[in-house]
């Protein structure tokens, strides 16, 4: 199957460029996959390198480029990137396949599976905290119906660029977005297929989203050098602290399966499972994994 993800220029320096590079190594590894990388910004050695990947590197930029260049000069938005903007752009640059696959850069291939069994009429996407919760979906894994996808878009658009020229879009951003638009009209994708590292170590997992804290933040927290005065930081250390022994045996895999596939990630969550067993478990945190989006019918 067709596998699309996205980066911006920023994005591919930083932590979440290795993590793009781990997600290819390890899509090689399972096999089944054709992946598009979608990047917004001047090409340099992380696109010449998934070129030599034999990824294809198209030069993207979200549809609404403009709207968000003027809402964020008008301070109506502020953008975490442009990158997560990206995967809107798939079903009007692809033009072939009827259903591909979307995934954020942070994840892992775990073992084969059949994508191309998964036929959504509009999208797939499976929970974010919870794998029995489907009350809203992660957009980090999507199996997207790519005419479907194309033909409800005009209308999507137009509610994201309304959205964003007001000063409530501040904590506005494609997950959101997709969630309210598609609310509804989505299939259940199942779980395995992004499955979280705060979730118990299961066989039977296909995909690892590293949703949450990523393996630098992790790193920072066991070593007691995070910012704890940052939101951010206080919700992805409550989150790692209550989930400890999952981690932990996502890290300890990790450092073992990856060894043929990129032994400098093994390396590095070999040391991440050694830091973790320093560290004390907290206490649960459920008004994190029950958070639900959308009104629970009694």
């Amino acid at each position: 199957m067709r596998w699309y993800f996205a980066i911006d220029e920023a994005g591919a320096a930083g932590e979440l460029g290795a993590l793009a590079r781990l997600a290819v190594a390890s899509a090689r590894a399972v096999g089944g996959l054709e992946p598009v990388l979608l990047y917004f910004g001047a090409r340099n050695e992380f696109t010449a390198w998934m070129q030599d990947q034999r990824v294809s590197v198209l030069d993207a930029q979200p549809p609404f480029m403009a709207q968000l260049r003027a809402a964020i000069a008008a301070g109506t938005y502020r953008p975490h990137s442009v990158g997560h903007w990206l995967r809107l752009a798939v079903p009007q640059i692809e033009t072939s396949a009827t259903h591909v696959l979307y995934t954020d850069c942070d994840v892992i291939f775990l073992r084969p599976f059949d994508w191309e069994a998964v036929r959504p009429a509009v999208f797939a996407a499976a929970p974010e905290f919870r794998p029995d919760n489907f009350n809203y979906f992660n957009a980090g894994v999507m199996v997207l119906n790519v005419a479907a996808m194309r033909a409800t878009y005009p209308a999507f658009e137009a509610d994201i660029t309304a959205r964003i020229a007001t000063t409530g879009g501040y904590t506005y951003d494609d997950q959101i977005a997709l969630n309210e638009a598609y609310h509804g009209r989505w299939t259940r994708l199942d779980p395995v297929c992004n499955w979280k590292p705060y979730w118990p170590a299961d066989e039977r997992a296909a995909l690892l989203h590293f949703h949450g804290p990523k393996p630098a933040f992790i790193q920072a927290i066991a070593a007691g050098g995070w910012a704890r005065e940052d939101a951010a930081g206080m919700f992805f250390a409550k989150l790692l602290h209550s989930r400890l022994d999952c981690y932990l045996a996502w890290c300890r895999r990790l450092g073992d399966g990856l060894q043929t596939i990129d032994l400098g990630w093994a390396l590095t969550f070999a040391a991440l499972a050694s830091a973790l067993t320093r560290l004390a478990p907290g206490p649960a945190a459920e008004d994190i994994l029950d958070f639900n989006m959308f009104a629970v019918k009694s």
